[in-house]
């Protein structure tokens, strides 16, 4: 238990020393990391290469492809992985994401991707949106469309967001982000989500409103900054502690405690057990 809460600190929190002494629970975390930071996908790639070397590292992280396909596309980009260890899982049942990162490897790509099964969250306009996009490999890259509003928000670019006229549309889903991705979000929960402080900004100047949603995705983020700016009553609510812990915020969950929060009012995850060690740790 000590070493997997020393993980979680290395991993989640700020922690800077790490023991390996379980590689399925290694695995299983590291490639939670981008889903749940966005932004550090750069570094579940770079502890992927530093811990490489272990056995059985790279198969069972490969067995779990399809939960992360960016990584193991990051990884084959770094020369960690050859596409002779990735093709043979291409053919597994929920790979079908995955085979789009590499269907430049793949031979008769059309013919191949008709034979798998498609997620069952894919309906028929995502199915449409692949099938027609000319530009997967910056859609692979960035999440979105450098062109989109999506892309904007995510990684903040505030200077772009004065070219779009509607800021009050939903932000659409992309098959390729990486993150938890959240879809169909008012602008406002969107830029929450991913902590982009200027385009947050931006948006409450133009008259969008905080709301239960908004306040969600911005504990989602971790984003200190985003949260003291909405801070109020409103996130005393055991909802969003149990996001809190959900996401590995445990700088958020110590700052939730310390304003009054209640800790020992909510249902637990595994999260929140392996963020209350480290709390207590803290606090003592």
């Amino acid at each position: 238990m000590e070493a997997k809460v020393s993980f979680e600190n290395f991993l989640f929190g700020d922690g800077n020393e790490i023991a390996i002494d379980d590689i399925d629970f290694f695995i299983d975390r590291l490639i939670k990391l981008p889903r749940i930071r966005p932004h550090q996908l750069e570094k579940a790639v770079r502890l992927s290469i530093e811990f490489s070397t272990l056995v059985d590292f790279g198969r069972k992280l490969l067995e779990k492809s399809n939960e992360c396909p960016v990584l193991i596309y990051q990884l084959y980009k770094r020369g960690i992985f050859q596409f002779g260890d990735i093709r043979q899982f291409l053919s597994n049942d929920n790979t079908f994401l995955l085979c789009y990162y590499f269907r430049k490897e793949i031979g008769d790509f059309e013919n191949f991707i008709k034979s798998k099964d498609k997620p069952d969250d894919f309906d028929e306009s995502t199915i449409e949106f692949l099938e027609n996009a000319n530009d997967i490999d910056q859609l692979i890259e960035y999440g979105y469309h450098p062109s989109s509003i999506e892309y904007c928000l995510k990684y903040d670019v505030i200077d772009d967001i004065y070219y779009f006229d509607n800021l009050y549309k939903k932000a659409k889903r992309s098959p390729f982000e990486w993150s938890y991705n959240p879809e169909y979000l008012d602008l406002l929960s969107f830029s929450g989500f991913f902590g982009s402080i200027k385009c947050f900004k931006h948006l409450l100047m133009k008259g969008f409103e905080i709301n239960d949603n908004v306040l969600s995705m911005v504990v989602c983020s971790g984003c200190l900054d985003l949260y003291n700016l909405c801070q109020g009553p409103q996130f005393s609510s055991n909802d969003f502690v149990f996001k809190a812990s959900e996401f590995c915020h445990l700088s958020l969950l110590v700052f939730m405690v310390e304003n009054g929060a209640d800790i020992y009012a909510i249902n637990f995850n595994v999260e929140f057990l392996y963020l209350m060690r480290l709390l207590f740790m803290y606090l003592l």
